[in-house]
């Protein structure tokens, strides 16, 4: 029985990631996500009592696919400058093959329809990425400042890469990314 839950909930939740990317929150009826998905309308608010609390389980759902893509291959016994080109390589390997997990994350990251609480979660998923960001730190690897900043500078960064390669009228190859994610890590060093 639980697997028959978790199956129609992740149809839900797919149903949910494609029409919301194509049409947007607003151009998206609970309705149609139940008919995208082959559910009733009132299983998805069994699972779900808002279409706001789908948006957020949805983002949690993404946030935690990414990160467990992203450390499949980090250690901490890597160097530190490895470290951080293998994520970011990871980072743009993920979103480079899920386009459309791209473009909602980057609809809904900063959206009034993630909550305080959704947020929080979705950056303790990605606490080991703060970790390291420290590690780099303690070995004066990395700038003087704040670490959200060194993240987000890391995070613009590598999005914007993501977004050129997707949508820029620029082919990026593999030694092209490479060299930009190198940029990246030459941007944050000391």
């Amino acid at each position: 029985m639980k697997e028959k839950v978790q199956d129609k909930k992740a149809l839900v939740l797919k149903a949910t990631l494609e029409l919301i990317s194509e049409q947007g929150f607003c151009g998206t009826p609970v309705s149609q996500i139940a008919k995208k998905a082959n559910v009733a309308v009132g299983t998805i608010y069994l699972y779900f009592p808002t279409k706001e609390d789908l948006i957020n389980t949805l983002y949690i759902d993404i946030k935690t696919h990414l990160a467990q893509y992203i450390f499949k291959n980090y250690s901490e016994s890597t160097p530190t400058r490895e470290s951080f080109l293998i994520l970011l390589r990871n980072i743009a390997d993920y979103f480079i093959g899920r386009p459309t997990e791209f473009l909602f994350i980057e609809q809904y990251s900063n959206s009034p329809l993630i909550t305080a609480d959704t947020r929080n979660g979705g950056i303790e998923i990605f606490a080991e990425v703060s970790s390291l960001f420290k590690k780099a730190g303690e070995e004066n690897l990395i700038k003087e400042l704040p670490t959200a900043m060194l993240i987000n500078i890391a995070t613009g960064a590598i999005l914007s890469i993501v977004k050129l390669c997707l949508f820029g009228n620029v082919k990026v190859d593999k030694p092209t990314l490479n060299t930009g994610l190198e940029a990246i890590w030459d941007a944050i060093k000391r």
